[in-house]
């Protein structure tokens, strides 16, 4: 029978962005959830939403960033932070008896309202370029 080793942790969330500050959080009995004025703007029935307070490229290279949506940022991030957590070496993780499960809650939605923005505006979803379509996929996470 093998064995499952949980060796490292990493979170980027609306409550915090490492296992500490999430931990401090919860025992706090603080909440990520706020008002969102653009959700307002747009006419949404929930205007409330939960979104990580993190300055993506500040911690990502823009030539990587320009791939992921917000998500799969947060997801990148969360991974290097448990990498480091666990203390594992490149080889370590880039072993095939090496695994990582990741979660989100889908895509990055403003992506998907700024590529339906440049299809309706421009007429083609070819205007949208190149890197869009990874940015929408939901599975860009993974």
């Amino acid at each position: 029978m093998r064995r499952v080793v949980i060796t490292g942790l990493g979170i980027i969330s609306p409550i915090g962005n490492s296992a500490t500050e999430v931990s401090e959080s919860l025992r706090a009995g603080r909440s990520g959830i706020v008002f969102s004025p653009e959700y307002a703007e747009h006419g949404f029935r929930s205007q409330i939403h939960g979104q990580p307070q993190i300055v993506l490229e500040d911690h990502i290279d823009k030539r990587n960033l320009r791939f992921m949506g917000a998500g799969a940022a947060y997801n990148f991030l969360s991974m290097e932070q448990a990498i480091a957590d666990a203390g594992l070496e490149e080889s370590d993780v880039s072993n095939p008896r090496s695994g990582l499960i990741t979660g989100s809650g889908g895509p990055s939605t403003a992506n998907l309202f700024q590529a339906h923005k440049i299809v309706i505006e421009k007429g083609s979803p070819k205007r949208m370029g190149p890197f869009m379509v990874t940015r929408c996929m939901s599975s860009t996470n993974s």
